[in-house]
């Protein structure tokens, strides 16, 4: 009979401290966790070789780090959504429409489950697996360590792995259509298993 190989004791909040600390300005951590009636089945970490800030949220940027106009001169900048359609977004309109026509806007977290964690491409438009995407419970924003953290829940009844999450922005096309568009892609490996009607918590620390 084999010896059983010994077991490796992880101090994920040790862990997830230590990510943090080593993310450079302008990078995120994912952090997804599995629970059920109290019970934590699973807690993964994006995997540093394949996490992006994908090219919609760099064309974002681009259009709110404009020159300042000397009039109220629309910008536009084309982003793809979640269908990878492109679409025209109004960084700027007038006096009466704030930052990227954030009517009906907001941010949303999403997960898939695909059969092995995927590579990720700054033009990717949608997770390849995707399961849902939730509406964040919370965002915070931490001064001291210059972080945006959003996080969000969800009951997932047929349960599954998680093995990539998504961070995306909702807002008004100029038709005045709300789309969809993935903003961070990331890869969790290993993925995390989810119970059958067990919470997936899904969290995104954004470091500035």
């Amino acid at each position: 009979m084999k010896p059983l190989p010994p077991f490796k004791i992880r101090d994920l909040n040790r862990e997830i401290q230590e990510r943090l600390q080593a993310l450079r300005p302008m990078q995120e951590l994912a952090v997804v966790k599995s629970f059920k009636k109290g019970k934590c089945y699973g807690i993964g970490l994006n995997d540093p070789g394949k996490d992006l800030i994908l090219q919609n949220f760099v064309t974002l940027m681009g259009g709110l780090l404009r020159p300042y106009p000397a009039a109220e001169v629309v910008t536009n900048v084309t982003l793809y959504d979640n269908t990878g359609t492109s679409r025209t977004v109004s960084a700027y309109q007038s006096s009466l429409t704030a930052f990227f026509n954030y009517y009906n806007g907001g941010v949303l977290l999403g997960f898939g489950n695909p059969a092995s964690p995927p590579t990720p491409a700054r033009t990717d438009y949608e997770l390849a697996a995707l399961v849902t995407r939730i509406t964040p419970s919370s965002t915070t924003v931490d001064t001291t360590n210059w972080r945006v953290i959003v996080t969000g829940s969800y009951v997932w009844t047929a349960g599954g792995t998680v093995r990539e999450t998504g961070l995306y922005g909702k807002w008004n096309d100029t038709g005045s259509t709300v789309r969809i568009f993935l903003l961070f892609h990331d890869a969790i490996s290993p993925g995390v298993d989810v119970p059958a009607g067990a919470t997936v918590s899904v969290t995104y620390a954004i470091q500035f």
